[in-house]
């Protein structure tokens, strides 16, 4: 299912059913049920596990169509991470629409499903004179984790 939608967006982008599209394919569609997020470089390496000649560009030039398209998360930290989760609502059917929590300390990232409402929406529109087609929200910090961690660490000093 998810591996079909994932063809789907790479055909819809006109991109031919490739050896290294498919390897890339089946190894975002084992990620889709896991919470943890990955960077382009760690896809690649796991990827090259299969096919030691796929290319780094080819890889990176995927992910940022899966992104454009919606098919891909893609979370940017202020240290400079990027990491990547299959969260995308176009290719879970069960994934609702929904915003991320990032920590800044560890990188974790949680879904959240809370939402400005539409017309709240609509009124940071009007307020600004522009049209709003679509949104995505994540809102950074620390974790209960790291926070504990910190405590912990300012505790035994």
């Amino acid at each position: 299912m998810i591996k079909d939608k994932l063809q789907s967006v790479f055909a819809e982008l006109g991109q031919r059913n490739s050896t290294p599209r498919r390897l890339l394919i089946e190894e975002l569609a084992r990620m889709a049920g896991s919470l943890e997020g990955f960077t382009a470089d760690e896809l690649w390496q796991r990827l090259r596990k299969s096919d030691p000649t796929i290319g780094r560009a080819t890889v990176f030039r995927a992910m940022r169509q899966l992104v454009e398209k919606r098919a891909l998360d893609c979370i940017d930290f202020a240290d400079g991470t990027r990491l990547y989760r299959v969260c995308g609502g176009r290719i879970l059917d069960s994934e609702e629409h929904h915003h991320h929590l990032a920590c800044n300390s560890c990188h974790r990232i949680i879904d959240f499903h809370y939402c400005l409402p539409d017309g709240e929406l609509n009124r940071i529109g009007d307020n600004e004179d522009f049209s709003i087609e679509d949104h995505s929200l994540t809102i950074y910090g620390v974790c209960q984790t790291c926070r504990n961690r910190a405590k912990e660490g300012t505790a035994s000093t």
